[in-house]
């Protein structure tokens, strides 16, 4: 049995890495290209059998104190799943973190707007709605900008989370809104030539390094949006502080 806790480590990239809460295992909305899913070792079951993790207070808040003993004080929820799957999972982890004075990072695509969610947040949290990579299985992409909105109107701090092949010209529903709200921009890398097909993307604007497809191009429309880049250009790994509270 698996019970919720907060994980200390990573490949200390940054802040994301260092600490996450995780109220599943697996994840339903099956993205092209997903990140966790080529590192999760699980194959299909990553998608076809998520598995939810137990809710003990105790477990939770011991792992939160240890985490803040050692110099954290955030913790990425949603690394190896979608929160916004697991509505009274995420309840849990707000209620103990904001009891422990405990701050969170909610990152999803799938996180309808849940008046409790959006009291809870506001606390001490930030919300990253995320768009991109495509999925077939997670609400459209104007529906999480509402969703996004929606929790920035109820005084969440909010941010969209752009993932975007940054070699492209920018598409229609990012113009429409990266100037409406907080973003975050995450350069597209690709696992393989497959999902790089699927994006039609053209593979040499790229440089494959680490396991990746990285970007060493950037289209013109991306010029004025490169100050909040949360990923790798050219090379350059770019930090932005994003899940800085």
């Amino acid at each position: 049995m698996s019970y919720i806790h907060a994980s200390i480590g990573g490949k200390q990239k940054g802040i994301a890495d260092q600490v996450s809460i995780d109220p599943a295992l697996g994840c339903e909305n099956r993205c092209i290209g997903c990140y966790a899913f080529k590192s999760s070792q699980r194959g299909k079951n990553y998608y076809e059998k998520v598995v939810e993790k137990e809710y003990d207070n105790e477990i939770l808040k011991k792992s939160v104190r240890k985490a803040k003993a050692q110099g954290h004080n955030v913790a990425r929820v949603g690394k190896h799943c979608d929160p916004g799957r697991h509505l009274d999972r995420l309840n849990n982890i707000l209620e103990c973190c904001n009891n422990e004075s405990f701050s969170c990072v909610v990152v999803s695509k799938s996180l309808p707007f849940v008046d409790n969610i959006a009291s809870l947040l506001k606390e001490r949290h930030l919300l990253h709605m995320s768009i991109g990579p495509y999925s077939d299985y997670s609400p459209s992409e104007e529906q999480r900008v509402n969703v996004a909105n929606a929790y920035r109107q109820a005084g969440v701090k909010t941010s969209i989370r752009w993932t975007e092949d940054i070699t492209m010209p920018m598409r229609e529903v990012v113009r429409n809104n990266i100037d409406n709200m907080d973003y975050i921009l995450t350069p597209m890398r690709y696992a393989s030539g497959e999902v790089m097909s699927f994006y039609r993307a053209e593979k040499e604007n790229f440089t494959f390094t680490g396991g990746y497809y990285r970007p060493d191009k950037i289209h013109s429309d991306w010029n004025n949006y490169l100050n909040n880049v949360c990923g790798e250009i050219n090379g350059e790994v770019r930090c932005c502080n994003c899940l800085i509270i």
